[in-house]
C-alpha cells in the first residue's frame, strides 16, 4: 500500500513540474491591470569616427568615448562590429577609420 501510494505521489509532483516548465507559472499570477504602463526608455544612437593609433583596442576607445547610458559591453561590441565588419577577424591597424557607437536618451513623448 505504502508503495502504492508513493507511486501516484511521485507521478503527480511530476506532471506539476512538467506543466510548470513547459507552461510555466508566469502567465498565471495574477498583475493588477490598473497599474500605468512605464514609459520604456527611449535610446538614440550616434556614431563617431576615429582614426586609430598604435596600441588602440576596442575597450580603449570604448573607454575614450563612453556613453551616457549604461550599455553591456557585449551589446556595445556586437554594434562596434556591425558598423566595423572589416575588425571581425581582424587586428586594428594604425591609421585606420573606425566607427564608434555612443548611446545617448532620446526624447520620449510619455504622459
Amino acid at each position: 500500500m505504502r508503495f502504492l501510494i508513493f507511486t501516484v505521489v511521485f507521478f503527480l509532483i511530476a506532471a506539476v513540474i512538467k506543466i510548470d516548465l513547459t507552461e510555466g507559472t508566469v502567465p498565471l499570477a495574477a498583475f493588477n491591470g490598473e497599474e500605468e504602463l512605464e514609459c520604456n526608455q527611449q535610446i538614440a544612437v550616434r556614431t563617431v569616427s576615429v582614426i586609430t593609433t598604435d596600441g588602440d583596442s576596442v575597450q580603449s576607445l570604448f573607454a575614450a568615448y563612453p556613453s551616457k547610458i549604461n550599455i553591456s559591453l557585449p551589446e556595445r561590441m556586437a554594434h562596434f562590429y556591425e558598423l566595423n565588419p572589416h575588425l571581425i577577424k581582424q587586428a586594428m591597424i594604425p591609421g585606420e577609420l573606425v566607427k564608434i557607437p555612443i548611446y545617448d536618451e532620446a526624447e520620449s513623448n510619455c504622459s
